[in-house]
């Protein structure tokens, strides 16, 4: 019996067209048909958003220039008027032309507009429309042109052989890898151009292409090459290595070939097989459910993913994969299914008995627009367990510290601003204690940075190992320390744990084969008592660390409210003395140097500093805050070059050339390049070399003597005077003191101000009059301001004095004018 009926044709078109709408709605790209009448007939939902349409304007029977002049009111088209440009592309659009262009909308993305007229029956029907945003291949398209620019420098490097021949058949480019994959000796190459007829015979006649007559297979292979094609073949050589050829012609009549080694890859030919037959096989898991989420169909990533087989997976309900947590409900889950057709989140998906993992799912409805056929929808769900993984893993990253491991700044902030709230609530104390490691700095760029890592990991160790579980710790960075103390009874159990910790630093540190010595000084704030936040206790518990760095170090210092002053203080200068140089408010001050006979034999630059509003600010006071921060290099630069630039012009003007000595900070004479910044400041003033003096202190040079050793020999090989400054006052070793290459020692001014009634005083510059010169050493005396000290001093030896009783420090002008006076004198 025939059941072709009318009734069951009907229903069959009707399929047919549920699944042409359904491949519609599904296609990545926006679709539009507009009829002879410019009126809107077929769209799908890429068509709206790609063009940002309201959805409530496309509809069945939308007129073209309506819909076009939402983006043209937009400012889409460019400047100008909209219904101008509206009134330009309807004219254009109802010649029915076809049309491709690229447009980059005022988001930045760009979409590829094609547009064909549509023929029925051979007759126009009016035109349909593709939009495809190319956002990202237009961006790889870009990327593609930078890496095609590179090429050509990496071609050495490719691991497969390459060849390039131009339309002449003559060898433009090769790597070497081709000369060794194919064994072909430097003397083919010798002669150039190089024919690839010339490399053919020479295969052809060791025997490269199989038995025959070798003339024979040249013009065999010269006739193919006259005329290139895209070709690809595997080739196996006498040697049994086997090549795969790749060939292409370029539009120029040239071709380049890429040889490679596929032996190996021919060998694990089974083991490739089956990688293939993994990878054609997407690792997202696809199902397909009925109007009440029965599964009707699932791909292989589903059962693999769930740990069921098909036939245990068909007919149940797609929720019994899912676990319910707290990221979505079945009726939140039903209610946008119901209302936009579509669902999208991440789920728990349950894997048979070994528990769960993460998923994205999305939920798309595909149904017949009649309603006489029953809807389905389509799950698709993504294993998204490495990305969850790598987000916790860049949230530990984000809030803990590389090297130790221990919580960062941003971990110690949340930390705050989870306690803090409650310790307020319930009347709990908090302790705040502020680390920071002594002579650290000194440790890291005398030994190197994987040696002051390596301290820093046995601080954090050590630190974790004395405090309770409920307590916090932190690195903030360099060689600074947190530790959180909650819920403390009284200042006692704070100072308790720095006592701890103090004790736990005591211990030499053993890294990279050194013994390491640190000692922590901290400063200690609570909460309520010294701030109402944690952005305030934590800045009183710095104050009060750097009270504990002027209280000798290695010692802990409660913070209290006058710290405060001294802290703003000191913030306030080192404020101050970052723009002094820029500002012109740095100046050197001259004090001569005068020898046995009382000529003068140098001078000594001083700085100083005098603020437009706080006047003459004290060396004592803003020299160490330079050495804290660093900036003591900058303006040890401008001392040096500046000084330079003195002597010169003075000499030029007429004055007997004097030596003139500057003082060297420590952190100057660490750095690597010292000895080439001395060298441009004698290249730049012009000033000979022989009359620089450096004046270095004892406690410097002694950080690290060996280093010290090399840089003050490179610096006597220039010609430049050394001296030692504050002789006595510091920790020399006599040992290595007659290995440094300087020529003077200085008497520190404490030693020469008691020396007519001091005993000590006197036997100690005595003393270093005699070893200084029993060294070859000339001796400087600082701080003569008597005659009686003057006649002590040269009555034993002492060959050169500085003081008030010859003369004050001076201005440059002032200092020329004086030496030049005396100079005539004599």
């Amino acid at each position: 019996m025939n059941i072709d009926t009318p009734t069951a044709s009907a229903e069959d078109s009707r399929l047919r067209l549920a699944y042409l709408q359904a491949v519609v709605s599904s296609l990545p790209q926006g679709i539009s048909v507009f009829d002879e009448h410019l009126q809107l007939r077929v769209w799908n939902q890429g068509f709206i958003d790609l063009l940002a349409l309201p959805p409530d304007l496309v509809k069945e029977g939308a007129h073209f220039s309506d819909l076009v002049r939402i983006p043209a009111q937009r400012g889409e088209y460019g400047p100008g008027d909209a219904e101008e440009h509206v009134r330009r592309i309807t004219e254009q659009a109802s010649l029915f032309n076809p049309q491709r262009l690229e447009r980059t909308r005022p988001d930045g993305r760009t979409r590829l507009v094609d547009s064909e007229p549509l023929l029925i029956n051979g007759k126009l029907a009016g035109f349909i429309t593709t939009y495809t945003d190319i956002t990202e291949r237009k961006q790889a398209e870009e990327e593609l042109r930078h890496q095609h620019a590179l090429l050509e420098t990496v071609v050495e490097a490719i691991p497969s052989a390459v060849t390039m021949f131009d339309k002449n058949l003559n060898l433009l480019l090769h790597n070497r890898e081709f000369q060794r994959l194919l064994e072909l000796p430097d003397s083919l190459f010798a002669e150039q151009p190089v024919p690839i007829e010339r490399i053919y015979r020479f295969n052809a006649e060791r025997g490269e292409y199989g038995p025959g007559e070798p003339e024979s297979i040249v013009r065999a292979l010269m006739a193919r090459a006259r005329h290139p094609v895209p070709h690809h073949f595997e080739r196996t050589r006498p040697n049994g290595t086997t090549i795969d050829v790749r060939g292409v012609p370029l539009a120029d009549g040239s071709f380049v070939t890429i040889y490679a080694d596929v032996s190996e890859r021919l060998a694990s030919a089974e083991r490739e097989k089956l990688a293939q037959v993994v990878f054609d096989h997407t690792p997202a898991g696809i199902a397909v459910t009925d109007e009440a989420h029965r599964l009707l169909s699932v791909n292989p990533a589903v059962s693999a993913m769930t740990g069921l087989t098909p036939d245990a997976l068909l007919q149940t309900s797609v929720f019994d994969l899912i676990r319910a947590d707290d990221n979505w409900s079945r009726e939140q889950l039903h209610a946008s299914l119901g209302l936009h057709g579509a669902w999208r989140g991440e789920v728990l998906v349950r894997r048979g008995e070994q528990g769960s993992f993460p998923a994205s799912l999305r939920i798309n409805r595909v149904e017949e627009n009649t309603g006489n056929l029953p809807c389905h929808y389509i799950w698709i769900f993504a294993d998204i367990t490495e990305r969850k993984e790598a987000e916790a893993r860049m949230r530990h990253i984000a809030q803990h510290d590389s090297l130790t491991g221990l919580p960062n700044r941003l971990s110690l902030l949340m930390r705050l601003g989870q306690l803090l709230p409650e310790a307020r609530r319930h009347g709990w104390k908090v302790g705040m204690m502020f680390i920071d490691l002594d002579r650290f700095k000194i440790i890291n760029d005398t030994l190197g940075h994987q040696v002051g890592d390596e301290m820093l990991r046995e601080v954090a160790c050590r630190l974790s190992s004395v405090v309770r579980e409920t307590d916090f710790v932190a690195r903030l960075g360099g060689d600074e320390f947190v530790v959180i103390l909650p819920g403390i009874n009284s200042p006692a159990d704070a100072a308790l744990v720095a006592s701890k910790i103090v004790n736990a630093l005591a211990t030499p540190i053993e890294a990279e084969g050194h013994e390491l010595h640190t000692s922590p000084s901290i400063g200690i704030s609570l909460f309520p008592d010294d701030g109402p936040d944690g952005d305030a206790i934590l800045k009183n518990a710095d104050t009060a660390m750097y009270h504990a760095k002027s209280a000798g170090r290695n010692n802990y210092q409660f913070f209290a409210a006058d710290m405060n002053q001294q802290a703003t203080e000191r913030l306030d200068i080192e404020r101050k003395l970052r723009h002094a140089i820029g500002r012109n408010e740095l100046a050197l001050v001259y004090q001569p140097q005068f020898g046995a006979d009382n000529r003068a034999t140098g001078v000594e630059a001083l700085l100083r500093w005098h603020h437009p509003v706080d006047g003459m600010i004290s060396p004592d006071r803003f020299i160490p805050i330079a050495e804290e921060t660093g900036m003591i290099v900058e303006i040890g630069d401008w001392v040096m070059l500046t000084a330079c630039r003195d002597m010169k012009h003075w000499i030029d003007s007429g004055l007997v050339p004097l030596r003139v000595a500057v003082n060297v900070s420590a952190r100057q004479l660490r750095r690597r390049d010292f000895c080439e910044t001395v060298a441009g400041a004698l290249a730049e003033s012009g000033l000979p070399a022989e009359l620089l003096e450096l004046e270095i202190t004892e406690s410097s040079v002694m950080e690290n003597p060996q280093e010290a050793i090399h840089i003050l020999e490179r610096l006597g090989r220039m010609g430049v005077s050394l001296a030692i400054d504050d002789f006595g006052t510091g920790y020399s070793s006599l040992a290595y003191l007659k290995l440094f290459p300087i020529d003077h020692l200085k008497i520190d001014r404490s030693f020469v101000r008691d020396i007519e009634h001091d005993l000590n005083d006197r036997a100690i510059a005595f003393g270093t009059i005699a070893l200084a010169h029993s060294l070859g050493l000339n001796v400087i005396a600082e701080g003569v301001e008597t005659e009686d000290q003057l006649e002590l001093l040269r009555s034993n030896g002492c060959d050169e004095v500085q003081g008030f009783l010859f003369s004050k420090p001076l201005s440059s002008a002032a200092a020329f004018a004086f030496l030049h006076a005396i100079d005539r004198q004599a």
